[in-house]
């Protein structure tokens, strides 16, 4: 499983022999089991995650109910912002929708990496403006989409989270009750049907 983490920062800069040694000796992969919560509101994210293998949920509490606000699963970055405004507390949950692989990392350790292996400062801004840019589109789709509209979305861009994903789940991400998914999802088929 090191060998994806390898591939991935592959895609970003060529790496040498000994760069990719290096990332095989320092890199420890966790395997954390579905259900378990990584972060919850209020507490100080001290960890950033890389998914190998695995799902990830991130959703706040409005009122007793979980509103999911993304999904990440393999080869994503799960990297907790929080601002100064809020004392560096978090103001949603991160928990497991499934075992997962993961990379393990906090700041700290981050910077150690970096001061002792410079070339990969470049490799981690490209993927910090990744993230960024992926998240800045997706805010903007979730704006100006409707729940339909987001729904396909999911079913053109990301069609594996809807057989991994609990439908309520779903719905919750897309802004709608589960009742209101099942509606979207038949007048879909239903559509599709016509359309043979």
């Amino acid at each position: 499983m090191i060998e994806n983490l390898i591939a991935y920062f592959s895609r970003f800069q060529i790496l040498s022999e000994d760069e990719k040694n290096v990332i095989r000796n320092v890199t420890e992969i966790c395997v954390i089991k579905k259900g378990v919560t990584l972060l919850k509101e209020g507490q100080i994210p001290k960890d950033n995650y890389f998914l190998i293998k695995g799902g990830i949920r991130q959703y706040y509490l409005k009122n007793g109910e979980e509103k999911t606000s993304h999904f990440f699963t393999e080869e994503e970055w799960v990297l907790p912002f929080t601002g100064v405004e809020n004392n560096g507390k978090s103001k949603y949950y991160l928990e497991c929708i499934e075992d997962s692989h993961l990379v393990i990392a906090n700041d700290e350790q981050g910077n150690d990496f970096l001061e002792e292996f410079p070339r990969f400062q470049k490799i981690s801004q490209q993927i910090l403006q990744k993230e960024i840019v992926r998240q800045q589109n997706e805010l903007a789709k979730y704006i100006n989409q409707s729940p339909e509209e987001r729904y396909m979305d999911l079913q053109e861009n990301r069609p594996d989270l809807l057989s991994r994903v609990p439908q309520y789940q779903i719905a919750s991400y897309i802004g709608i009750k589960p009742e209101s998914l099942s509606r979207i999802r038949k007048r879909i088929t239903a559509d599709l049907r016509l359309k043979k």
